[in-house]
């Protein structure tokens, strides 16, 4: 059924290709019609409810409680937005639909976009709701009924770590959550446990599976035999292409599969298919847009803008929430057969370095160097203002003239290369992120 979670252990038939058939392949009419419908019970909530941050807000930008604005019409909210009215209206803010007595569960955003981490309050509304968005990944990535499924994500207040165990549950699938591997006994622990349970399906991120490799060959253990047939969710924005993807998948037998979403927005996880046409938005709960971020208005299919998500039928409010992210839509029906939007998300907008008029993100450095041995390097001056030319701090072991040359004629703009010594750049035990931070990178 559309726009309705169902119970905690209704597991689906192993035989079908999705979960949730109906919603996943509903037509482009009932989408329209519910974002329609949700859009407008979202906008009410502003006014009846009220919700005094975006009350405020919007007011200010002349709208009232009357008709309801196009999307492009509405002002776009940012993180940075939520951050100051928390300063403003401690500890919590203006902005949240649900207090602390109605919340059934509590999270909170990494910090790495900068700034202090944000609570998630989640109701029972978003609780369900994540549980059934978030099954609909898991089946997609193939694994059904009696399998296992492990994963290297935080535990604590990170905010999958609070429901995870839920949606594994409801598709009937055990979940193995192991943590990060934040030092080398950990890892090599973590293989060994891979080598008993023989999980169909894996969740970790590239820098990771870096990690395991050099685990499984420290203590003798072959990773392609125990991972050869699995499906891994392999967080690494570069294995949405095709050359990188193949690269891995051959190299140990596996089948790759991509998920993006954002740790503020309950069940906000998108999962692409075996054609890796992009991540499937759940048209029942979600409308995305690619916008220009000067103008906050939306962009057509194919042109890099910031992801703006817009939710409705949960307790969370999220109504043109831009997340930040640099993102391409894509065009065009799946040969999956499912149904909605699809996008894919090439890095964040404070990653990029501006170069004589061209925005370049580090996934396009990775793309560059990944057919010459996928050298780890580090962008300088992100966030920074223009520059006539790319600066790339790079373990390339003295040959970064040639590097240079590669990095130039691939990406279109002049690139000078700084040579270090392999090893010199720490490897994330989670999310790495692949520009230089520190005061001597800025400068």
């Amino acid at each position: 059924m559309l726009n309705d979670p169902g119970r905690l252990f209704d597991r689906g038939a192993p035989g079908r290709a999705f979960w949730n058939p109906d919603a996943q392949t509903a037509s482009e009419e009932t989408l329209a019609g519910l974002r329609t419908d949700g859009i407008a019970g979202e906008w009410a909530r502003v006014w009846e409810h009220p919700i005094p941050f975006y009350r405020d807000r919007y007011a200010a930008a002349g709208f009232g409680p009357g008709e309801v604005p196009g999307l492009d019409d509405v002002p776009v909210t940012t993180k940075a937005d939520l951050r100051a009215d928390e300063a403003a209206n401690p500890p919590l803010g203006a902005h949240r639909a649900i207090g602390l007595d109605e919340a059934v569960r509590v999270g909170r955003s990494t910090g790495t976009t900068g700034g202090r981490p944000v609570y998630v309050l989640m109701g029972r509304r978003d609780l369900q709701t994540a549980i059934e968005l978030q099954a609909r990944a898991v089946w997609a990535c193939g694994v059904r009924p009696g399998d296992r499924f492990a994963h290297s994500w935080p535990f604590g207040l990170y905010v999958s770590s609070g429901t995870s165990a839920f949606w594994y549950a409801k598709t009937g699938v055990l979940e193995l959550p192991l943590g990060p591997p934040d030092s080398p006994e950990t890892a090599a622990e973590h293989v060994r446990i891979w080598d008993e349970f023989r999980p169909r399906g894996l969740m970790v991120t590239g820098t990771q599976l870096d990690t395991y490799v050099r685990a499984a060959e420290r203590i003798g253990l072959d990773l392609a035999e125990i991972l050869a047939g699995t499906t891994v969710v392999l967080f690494d924005l570069v294995y949405q292409f095709e050359a990188p993807r193949k690269r891995v998948e051959e190299r140990f037998g596996i089948r790759v599969r991509n998920m993006s979403g954002a740790s503020d927005i309950p069940g906000f996880g998108c999962a692409d298919c075996d054609h890796h046409t992009g991540v499937h938005v759940p048209g029942d709960h979600a409308v995305v847009q690619v916008c220009d971020p000067r103008t906050g208005r939306s962009l057509p299919p194919g042109e890099r803008g910031h992801l703006v998500v817009t939710t409705f039928g949960m307790d969370a409010f999220f109504l043109r929430y831009d997340l930040e992210d640099v993102a391409v839509l894509e065009d065009g029906p799946c040969p999956c057969g499912q149904t909605g939007q699809r996008f894919r998300v090439l890095g964040r907008s404070a990653d990029q370095v501006r170069v004589d008029g061209r925005a370049v993100l580090p996934v396009d450095v990775q793309l560059a160097l990944d057919a010459h041995g996928a050298p780890e390097f580090r962008l300088l001056g992100a966030g920074g203002p223009e520059t006539s030319r790319l600066v790339v701090r790079l373990e390339c072991e003295g040959r970064h003239e040639r590097f240079a040359e590669i990095l130039s004629a691939d990406l279109g703009v002049p690139v000078d290369v700084d040579p270090v010594p392999s090893g010199t750049f720490p490897r994330s035990s989670f999310k790495p992120r692949r520009v230089d931070v520190s005061p001597q990178g800025a400068g």
